[in-house]
């Protein structure tokens, strides 16, 4: 295994606020790697800058090897993809043709088909909703679309951001349970959580960030184990 993902002293402000002081982490090949942290920590800040939709400061963003392009849809070309905070599916296009979108960028038919019956398998509640809009979904539906929207890319890394968010617990399962199965089918993940025991019970390792900066690293189940960490960093 080898690093897909490399961020190495990256500092980001918004105006004269300083969003990310000096933020370094990596994810290996094959790993759910978790950045856990309070609103406000920088967690969203950092998968911006690794999208390309926001431009950092200093520092570097290397994946697979390279510098990060400053284009969005040649890092997802490339093979990195984000499942966005708030879902943000389009509701005025059926669960198919949301899909569809996320193959945008693909020319072979035969695969895209495959990875459509793919995410079908994965999530058969938007098989049942194929021809029905995005927008008439549950907020649950719309969370499986959005990361079937980006399975359909066929990433190497994907990136979610608050995926449990505003979701009942029993759909929270249902998601977490996708993100474990999308990771052992060989797609690294990336987390943004602000459930920190859901996310510390599935990743190999955690990355606790505070005001801009990462204040501790270890296992999940190292940090999960530390009650003075949960209570100190994660409200808990």
């Amino acid at each position: 295994m080898g690093t897909i993902l490399k961020v190495e002293n990256l500092t980001a402000a918004y105006g004269g606020i300083h969003a990310l002081r000096g933020v370094s982490l990596e994810v290996e090949e094959g790993e759910i790697v978790a950045v856990l942290g309070a609103n406000g920590a920088g967690k969203s800040t950092l998968l911006k800058c690794i999208s390309a939709v926001m431009k950092f400061n200093s520092g570097s963003i290397e994946f697979l090897g390279k510098p990060i392009s400053n284009k969005p849809y040649e890092l997802v070309s490339a093979g990195l993809v984000q499942v966005p905070e708030a879902r943000q599916i389009f509701a005025k296009l059926t669960v198919a043709e949301n899909l569809r979108i996320g193959s945008s960028l693909r020319k072979d038919k035969a695969g895209i088909k495959e990875d459509m019956e793919r995410v079908y398998a994965l999530f058969p509640r938007l098989k049942e909703r194929e021809k029905q809009y995005g927008g008439l979904l549950s907020g649950g539906e719309q969370q499986m679309l959005a990361i079937g929207r980006g399975i359909m890319a066929r990433p190497k890394l994907m990136m979610f951001d608050e995926p449990s968010l505003g979701l009942a617990p029993v759909i929270v399962h249902a998601v977490f349970e996708a993100i474990k199965e999308i990771n052992r089918e060989g797609t690294s993940i990336m987390l943004i959580e602000q459930n920190a025991k859901m996310a510390l019970g599935i990743c190999n390792h955690a990355y606790i960030m505070q005001t801009g900066q990462v204040v501790t690293y270890g296992t999940g189940q190292e940090l999960l184990a530390d009650e003075s960490i949960t209570a100190a960093y994660l409200g808990e």
